[in-house]
């Protein structure tokens, strides 16, 4: 969402100092759109691992709140807003449906394409089980991708 900010760009590639990291859309099945109220449901579901894998990844913890997707477009602060897909299983207890459903709706209202799709009946990895959710997934994805190219090319 910040792909120009120093804070970001703060390593370069070596040999290729001056690449250019922005993306053109975004698919995402169940992302960390904020990982303050994940790290609040994991204190709440006793998931030791993701508490500490959380502590560790944040450092200085404040991190958390200024690297927050959610937080960032609750601050309204000036972003890069690609077209994005969500996936979410409904049964999701590790990132909460109603998350994706607040995320969803502050990307669009910042000026954003969000497309959310809540998978009845899936938990967070439904996708790791073949069957017809994840043969859905993998249609909509596709049907996504070929949307932003399509788009792309007549901009060109």
């Amino acid at each position: 969402m910040k792909p120009s900010d120093l804070l970001y760009n703060a390593l370069t590639l070596k040999g290729a100092p001056r690449i250019e990291a922005s993306v053109a859309y975004v698919a995402a099945r169940s992302p960390i759109s904020d990982p303050y109220a994940r790290f609040k449901q994991a204190e709440k579901m006793k998931r030791a691992e993701m508490i500490q894998n959380t502590k560790n990844w944040f450092k200085p913890w404040d991190a958390i709140y200024a690297a927050n997707p959610q937080q960032i477009l609750d601050r309204r602060e000036k972003v890069s807003l690609p077209p994005l897909l969500i996936m979410q299983g409904a049964l999701d207890d590790n990132v909460l449906p109603s998350l994706q459903e607040k995320f969803a709706a502050s990307y669009r209202a910042a000026g954003g394409e969000c497309q959310l799709e809540i998978f009845e009946g899936c938990e967070h990895l439904w996708v790791d089980t073949p069957g017809p959710a994840t043969d859905r997934a993998h249609e909509m994805v596709k049907a996504f991708i070929a949307r932003n190219l399509a788009g792309r090319a007549v901009l060109a």
